[in-house]
């Protein structure tokens, strides 16, 4: 949230929702794993009409990448 909030001034919306198959699965299997899954903007996911947004991508590329470089 601090490294969210430096890089756009704003606190990021946390929310959960029934989107992470990933880290149920690995949470199943990793005692104690804490799991975190986030992404770009998309639409009508799984569909033939889904998109990506480029823009968003990149937002998430800088932040994931920002987030790794504050970690001990």
């Amino acid at each position: 949230v601090d490294v969210y909030e430096q890089m756009y001034g704003e606190k990021p919306k946390v929310v959960a929702i029934h989107a992470g198959l990933e880290c149920g699965l690995l949470g199943s299997k990793i005692a104690d794993l804490d799991c975190v899954s986030m992404g770009p903007d998309m639409k009508d996911i799984h569909t033939t009409e889904e998109t990506l947004s480029i823009s968003s991508t990149k937002r998430v590329w800088e932040y994931l990448v920002r987030v790794l470089e504050t970690k001990d």
